[in-house]
C-alpha cells in the first residue's frame, strides 16, 4: 500500500508540472507541443530540469543557462497536486473512477490556475471537461443525465442572473461570464443539487481567502479577485467530504419530481 501511495504521489507531481506548464502556455498563447524553455532566456530546459521537485533542487532554483531564479510556484504546484491526487485516490482507489476523477479535477485545477493569474477562463478546458463528462455519462452513468443537464443550465444561468443584478445595482461589472460558464461545467459534472452548497462555500472561501491575499499584497479589499479558484476548491471539498460541505440549510426542491 505504501508503494502504491508513493507511486500515486509521484504521478500527482508529474501531472502538477504538466498542468502548471499548460496553464502558462495557454495564458501566453504558446503551443503545447513545444519543449519547455526558460521564461527569461527562452533556452530549452534540460532533461534534469524537467523532473518534478528534483529538477528544481538540482538546479538550485536557477536556470542552468542564464542563472535567473525559477519561481517557487512551480514546485509548490507540483507538491499540492501530488497531495490532491493522493486525496482522490483515498476515495476512489485504483479504479476507472480514479482515472475519471483525475481528468476532471486536473482540468478544474488548470482553470483555477489560469483564472487566479489572469482573471480569465479559457474555453479549451471547459470544452474538454464537457466532452469527458458526456462520455462518462453515456458509458457509466446514464441514469444521472437529467441531473447533469439541469446542473449545466442552472449553473450557468444562476451566475448570469447574479452578474446582471450586481451590474444593475452597483453600476459596475462583478462576476464575469467566465464564472457562469465554469459553474455550468461544475453543475454538469456534479449535478444541480450540489450547486447551492458550492456557491455558498465558494463565497465563504473567496471572502476569507481573497481578503487575506489582498492584505498580503497590500491591496485594497475592494479590488476584484478571481472567483474561479474558490469555485473549484468548493466543488472538490463538496465531492470529497459531502457529509460536511453539502449540509446546507436551504431545502432544495425536487425538480425530478416536478418534471415527471
Amino acid at each position: 500500500m505504501l508503494l502504491i501511495s508513493v507511486f500515486i504521489f509521484v504521478l500527482g507531481l508529474a501531472l502538477g508540472s504538466f498542468i502548471f506548464t499548460t496553464a502558462t502556455r495557454l495564458q501566453d498563447g504558446v503551443s503545447l507541443l513545444t519543449r519547455s524553455s526558460c521564461d527569461f532566456c527562452r533556452e530549452k530546459i534540460s532533461i534534469v530540469g524537467l523532473i518534478p521537485i528534483l529538477g528544481f533542487i538540482l538546479l538550485r532554483a536557477k536556470c542552468s543557462k542564464c542563472g535567473v531564479k525559477i519561481a517557487g510556484t512551480y514546485p509548490l504546484t507540483e507538491i499540492a497536486n501530488g497531495v490532491l491526487v493522493l486525496i482522490i485516490f483515498t476515495k476512489t482507489g485504483l479504479s476507472i473512477e480514479f482515472v475519471y476523477a483525475i481528468l476532471i479535477f486536473e482540468l478544474l485545477l488548470l482553470i483555477a490556475i489560469i483564472d487566479f493569474r489572469s482573471h480569465l477562463i479559457f474555453p479549451q478546458p471547459i470544452i474538454i471537461g464537457l466532452v469527458i463528462q458526456s462520455v462518462w455519462l453515456f458509458f457509466f452513468l446514464q441514469t444521472e443525465l437529467l441531473n447533469a443537464l439541469l446542473g449545466l443550465f442552472l449553473g450557468a444561468g444562476i451566475f448570469h442572473w447574479v452578474s446582471y443584478l450586481y451590474q444593475v445595482i452597483r453600476k459596475r461589472t462583478g462576476l464575469g461570464a467566465g464564472d457562469a460558464t465554469l459553474l455550468g461545467l461544475i453543475g454538469f459534472l456534479f449535478g444541480w443539487k450540489i450547486l447551492l452548497p458550492i456557491i455558498f462555500w465558494a463565497a465563504v472561501f473567496g471572502i476569507l481567502g481573497g481578503g487575506i491575499i489582498l492584505l498580503i499584497k497590500k491591496q485594497s479589499l475592494a479590488k476584484e479577485i478571481a472567483f474561479g479558484p474558490w469555485l473549484v476548491l468548493a466543488a472538490f471539498l463538496c465531492w470529497r467530504i459531502p457529509d460536511f460541505f453539502q449540509s446546507f440549510p436551504v431545502k432544495i426542491p425536487n425538480f425530478n419530481a416536478l418534471l415527471f
